[in-house]
């Protein structure tokens, strides 16, 4: 059948692969397919049972397709897991606590939404927390460095890389702009004084008389 065929039919169209594994197309009731998607998202294993089959595989969500306008599944990859097998992974990054700074006008701005990490398919966390009570003032900063991350997790994401900072707000900035001291009197006058002019003195052996 194909794709619109199945999903007239109200069955996704699927895929298995893994590595070392040969990629195999399945097809799954549409309502399975929804409830596993709305509880396990792409961080926690699935038993996927396969017609015909027994024992099954344990899968993760690796890829899902949506129609951009119904957000109706169209398709769903399916990453087959070896169990003692490190996976790669994309985990959410999750704020938690209260920023010092925001008591300050300042608004915690967070840029990096996601890590890439590794480990073993029963580490895999569902979150890692983002500490923004160490934002203390307007020159915080919080990098990837600065997330704690489990002993058993690999990040490969750039410890470096910024995930956090905060903004001033623009009214602010225009209010400091304005209260900027002025220059002294003094100085003005100084700098925009105009030095007296001299007649220029005649040349050697010209006459100065009338």
């Amino acid at each position: 059948m194909t794709p619109r065929a199945l999903r007239r039919a109200d069955l996704v169209p699927a895929v298995i692969y893994g590595r070392g594994f040969e990629p195999r197309s399945l097809q799954a009731p549409y309502g399975s397919v929804a409830h596993v998607v709305r509880f396990a998202g792409a961080n926690r294993l699935v038993d996927l049972n396969i017609e015909g089959e027994d024992g099954g595989e344990t899968v993760l969500i690796r890829e899902l397709q949506r129609d951009p306008v119904t957000s109706r599944i169209l398709h769903v990859d399916f990453y087959r897991i070896v169990s003692g097998q490190r996976i790669r992974m994309i985990v959410p990054l999750v704020q938690q606590g209260t920023a010092p700074v925001s008591q300050q006008e300042g608004m915690v701005t967070q840029v990096m939404h996601e890590l890439e990490i590794e480990c073993l398919p029963r580490h895999i966390p569902d979150f890692l927390p983002i500490d923004i009570s160490r934002l203390v003032d307007v020159h915080s900063r919080l990098r990837v460095a600065d997330i704690a991350v489990p002993p058993e997790v690999t990040v490969l994401t750039s410890e470096n890389a910024e995930v956090a900072r905060v903004a001033v707000p623009r009214k602010l900035v225009e209010a400091e702009a304005a209260e900027e001291p002025e220059l002294q009197p003094g100085v003005a006058a100084e700098e925009g004084a105009v030095r007296e002019e001299r007649p220029a003195e005649a040349p050697y052996g010209a006459s100065t008389r009338a």
